[in-house]
């Protein structure tokens, strides 16, 4: 009876589960595990995003030189005519990405937002975006796709005034260059390596630029990449600026992006945009330089370092 006894009251002590103490006081160490582990998780992905990103920017220097070796020079940033809606650099750009099919179906000869020029206009092109931003096609509402638009996560410098280098010599009050500074310049104002005088380890060629999330509407040709007037950054304000950009010829809504970026219209005409280097990674932006090497510049970088890194015949002496 003892024995019987012992094994019944054994058999209870094996059958109890946990207690409601118990069971919180897992939970909470789960939470905390969660809580420790998840900041981790998200830099990993950020590492990887940024590594991409990177690797995209690489991908579209080596698009630029190999262009560059097939013509002898850069490609156009596009033509002044139709206001700056022609097709971009980045059309240009399509047979060094492996997009020589897109390329064939382009007609130069009319708007980018042509009924000829749709695939360009409509199709998503991964190594122009980077994967820590959000790809929305702009004016998705617009009848038949007419507007409709692709924005791009990338941008060539057009120099450290605004978009059109116009007046440079008393944009701040203090001598720049003259409209040659750019290697990249509307209409036939093409250049080749030899005019990046300042060196092309210390001239930034393309940088990140954020993707507007209004898919209702134009707001803006800021990043709008497929077209010449949106194709562009310029160093005039540092990467990741807090300050208010001229949008040119309109200014945009600042919550259409992930990250608020104020606006005010300076000027009635798209060129004298002030449209600054800016990317969704923390603390700064990836730049191509004119030797193809990526860097990663930080958005406390010095203004005038920045804008000497963003001329290419300033004859300025950047420091390590």
């Amino acid at each position: 009876m003892k024995s019987l006894s012992l094994c019944s009251e054994n058999s209870a002590r094996a059958k109890r589960g946990f207690t409601l103490v118990e069971l919180l006081v897992v939970i909470a160490i789960i939470g905390v595990l969660v809580a420790l582990l998840l900041p981790a998780v998200q830099q990993a992905r950020e590492a990887a995003r940024r590594a991409q990103c990177v690797n995209n920017l690489k991908n579209i220097g080596l698009a630029m030189h190999n262009y560059h070796d097939t013509y002898r020079n850069f490609p156009y940033l596009g033509f002044s005519d139709w206001n700056g809606d022609t097709i971009s650099v980045f059309g240009r750009l399509l047979p060094f990405i492996e997009q020589s099919a897109m390329y064939d179906t382009l007609d130069f000869s009319v708007r980018a937002n042509d009924g000829n020029n749709r695939l360009y206009r409509t199709t998503p092109i991964d190594v122009y975006s980077c994967p820590s931003e959000t790809v929305t096609l702009g004016e998705s509402n617009s009848g038949n796709n007419h507007w409709s638009h692709q924005r791009y996560s990338y941008a060539v410098c057009v120099g450290n005034t605004n978009y059109d280098q116009h007046d440079a010599n008393n944009w701040d009050g203090t001598y720049t260059y003259d409209n040659g500074g750019s290697a990249f310049k509307m209409g036939e104002n093409i250049r080749s390596m030899a005019s990046i005088t300042d060196g092309t380890s210390n001239s930034v060629m393309v940088s990140e630029v954020p993707m507007n999330q209004n898919d209702q509407g134009w707001q803006g040709m800021y990043a709008a990449g497929i077209y010449a007037s949106g194709a562009g950054f310029t160093g005039y304000l540092t990467p990741n600026t807090k300050a208010s950009i001229d949008g040119g010829r309109r200014c945009w809504n600042p919550d259409d992006y992930l990250q608020k970026i104020p606006c005010h219209g300076g000027s009635d005409r798209w060129w004298g945009a002030t449209f600054a280097a800016f990317s969704m990674h923390p603390g700064g932006v990836n730049a191509c330089n004119f030797d193809g090497s990526v860097s990663f510049v930080p958005e406390t970088i010095d203004i005038w370092a920045w804008r000497a890194r963003t001329s290419t015949q300033g004859g300025e002496v950047i420091g390590q």
